[in-house]
């Protein structure tokens, strides 16, 4: 069943290249943050859905240009500017590095090649999306993403695969990139907003009780994952979401809920500390009860003995190893010094640009369109997403994290739409 529904969905993408190109950029969308061939691995066998996905995109974005339906303003956001300079400064950072990737277990050049993908893929999914009434469908994909990742949580749970869970906590995809759970549960976390704000936005009662109910499921889930970085991450999502909304009833019922999930992953949480705290002390005295605020100090460090492109994507513990040796083994556990300290000042500083440019873009599109309109929804999704990456990102190295740039994909093409179709300036 699930192969049929593969090749028909390469099929139907393959056929509508000309007449429905967004079918192209929805697919690879959908295989990029869902990563299908790592569920139903069985299925593929051979077959790379993520290549063919991505060349029929490309077809179909080559198609487009030549028949003049691109809209080149959605070249000219920050968002595209900052992904194409960090581009630029990969490829130099990897080029002129002193150091190795020796203790990494992805490559400094794999790291540049995976980066340039998203770059690529980037650029061609942009100009795809041209519509109210095909960005919607991009939406609707990650709301079903971010069901079938809850579902496939909470069914390891109630089924007892307690294999897929090692010290109590679920594991993330295996060989995936959402292999580690903590990463996983920022999938869910930066999808939570399609599904809350999906609940006002649907008109039907059913869409409406469905997705209502859906969102325990997915508190659930992350208590299973166990990261204290998606809880922050989720009560981030649920505060942007009650601060937007005007329903007092809906509001309170969101809150309690979320309260009972806090009491509850509470318990685990404390559990998790005691059982960290117990085993530093009990392999060894000298070991930081504290590594990420060890990595962190170190990544600043990185960073200004290296301020201009950086020790070198990938190269963070090599760099940590020769220039700080014995301090701390670990990688970055922050994105911003990731991109700050492997790959320079300038291009952590671009990375908190997308969200500085994005925020701008929300007021904007959000003075112009009500939140129950496709754009408004959009608008209100993406805002919520991209809140429950950043408090996620402080946590953890997510510069190869794909839904990342699905909602900045989104965020920019819904507001060069909105921009369109007014006459008052763009914000500065």
């Amino acid at each position: 069943m699930i192969k049929l529904l593969v090749f028909f969905s390469v099929f139907i993408s393959a056929i509508l290249i000309s007449s429905a190109p967004w079918v192209s950029a929805l697919l690879y969308s959908t295989v990029s943050i869902l990563q299908p061939q790592y569920i139903w691995n069985w299925a593929f066998d051979s077959f790379s859905i993520f290549t063919v996905s991505a060349a029929i995109a490309i077809l179909a974005w080559g198609w487009q240009i030549l028949q003049g339906n691109v809209n080149w303003e959605v070249y000219k956001t920050g968002q595209f500017k900052g992904v194409m300079g960090l581009l630029l400064i990969f490829h130099l950072s990897n080029a002129l590095t002193p150091y190795d990737t020796y203790f990494s277990l992805v490559s400094g050049d794999l790291m540049v090649e995976t980066f340039t993908t998203i770059a690529i893929m980037y650029t061609v999914v942009l100009g795809l999306i041209n519509s109210e009434n095909t960005i919607k469908y991009f939406g609707f994909m990650y709301i079903l993403v971010v069901l079938y990742f809850a579902y496939w949580a909470n069914d390891h749970y109630f089924a007892g695969n307690w294999y897929m869970f090692k010290w109590g906590r679920l594991l993330g995809l295996h060989k995936s990139p959402y292999r580690d759970g903590n990463v996983m549960s920022i999938v869910l976390t930066t999808g939570l907003g399609f599904v809350m704000f999906g609940i006002t936005f649907f008109k039907q009662k059913l869409i409406k009780y469905f997705l209502i109910l859906s969102v325990p499921l997915v508190w659930h889930a992350l208590i299973l994952f166990a990261s204290r970085g998606a809880l922050l991450s989720a009560a981030a999502v649920t505060l942007f979401f009650v601060m937007v909304m005007r329903s007092k009833t809906l509001n309170l019922a969101v809150l309690a809920g979320f309260a009972a999930m806090l009491i509850w992953q509470g318990a685990m949480l404390t559990s998790r500390t005691t059982s960290t705290v117990a085993q530093a002390q009990q392999e060894n005295a000298d070991v930081p009860l504290n590594p990420r605020l060890v990595s962190w100090g170190v990544g600043f460090d990185i960073a200004l003995e290296h301020p201009l492109l950086g020790a070198g994507p990938q190269r963070f513990q090599y760099a940590s190893a020769v220039l700080f040796p014995g301090k701390s083994p670990h990688v970055a556990h922050n994105t911003f010094l990731n991109f700050s300290a492997n790959t320079g000042i300038m291009a952590g500083l671009i990375y908190l640009s997308f969200f500085i440019v994005s925020f701008r873009q929300y007021k904007y599109v959000r003075k112009h369109k009500q939140g129950d309109s496709v754009n408004g929804y959009i608008n209100l999704a993406c805002a919520g997403g991209l809140v429950g990456y950043f408090v996620g990102a402080v946590f953890l190295d997510l510069i190869v994290f794909e839904p990342f740039y699905f909602l900045l994909v989104l965020m920019s093409t819904n507001y060069c739409m909105v921009k369109a179709g007014n006459v008052p300036a763009s914000p500065k």
